[in-house]
């Protein structure tokens, strides 16, 4: 891999952004957040690939394929299994680093392969099915794309909702194309359909978990690209 100093960043969710940039300050990389899914993901991955960056990293959050994994733990992806069947596998330098960071800061991590879907799973069964077909711990939607772009790639991803999680309806129905939860269509929806408050409230806490496995990471990338 090249010079550490020019890795960028992309996400997909401005909450992973905004987080990434509270933790890293002014020493925050080159970062591009275009929204979710693998057709965003290409896009900021050209335009970081464009301002002089030779390697990328793909961050954010992720949902749980592997059964043993819960809300907060952090991933450090061996590779990404687009829909296609295609295996693209991370930069081991850059891979290394990350462990070895996560390490040094006491943070619980594993490894794992990262299958890339081109829209949210919304139920156990579905993320059971990519399970047995792709052999991945993780799921997500840009990380193929990423690993897609060209340059060397890592993935460092934390696990939001665990593989028994099925994602409330009216939350689907909620989110903008740029990944933000419209409250308006929200609230409609919880309305429409009371029986899924439950299951946001459970959500809701599997993302505050998530978030603080996300920091830990965020620091993690920080001391590994001698960013802090």
């Amino acid at each position: 891999m090249g010079d550490v100093a020019k890795v960028g960043i992309v996400v997909g969710l401005p909450q992973e952004a905004a987080l990434l940039k509270q933790t890293l300050g002014d020493s925050t990389p080159a970062l591009a957040c275009a929204g979710p899914g693998p057709v965003r993901a290409a896009r900021a991955a050209a335009d970081l690939i464009a301002k002089g960056t030779d390697a990328l990293l793909s961050f954010g959050f992720a949902g749980g394929l592997d059964p043993a994994l819960r809300p907060g733990d952090i991933i450090v992806g061996a590779g990404a299994v687009a829909p296609d069947g295609r295996r693209h596998e991370t930069d081991d330098a850059m891979a290394r680093r990350l462990c070895t960071a996560l390490d040094e800061l006491s943070c619980p991590w594993s490894g794992g392969l990262v299958a890339g879907v081109d829209q949210v799973l919304a139920t156990a069964a579905d993320k059971s099915a990519l399970s047995l077909r792709t052999k991945a711990a993780i799921v997500d939607m840009e990380s193929h794309a990423v690993a897609a772009a060209g340059p060397p790639f890592a993935i460092v991803r934390v696990v939001v909702d665990p593989a028994e999680r099925a994602l409330p309806v009216a939350v689907l129905a909620a989110l903008s194309p740029g990944g933000e939860i419209l409250i308006p269509k929200l609230i409609a929806g919880l309305l429409r359909r009371p029986g899924d408050l439950g299951a946001l409230w459970a959500l809701a806490g599997d993302n505050r978990r998530a978030r603080v496995g996300l920091r830990r990471a965020a620091a993690a990338v920080g001391s590994a690209f001698g960013l802090v």
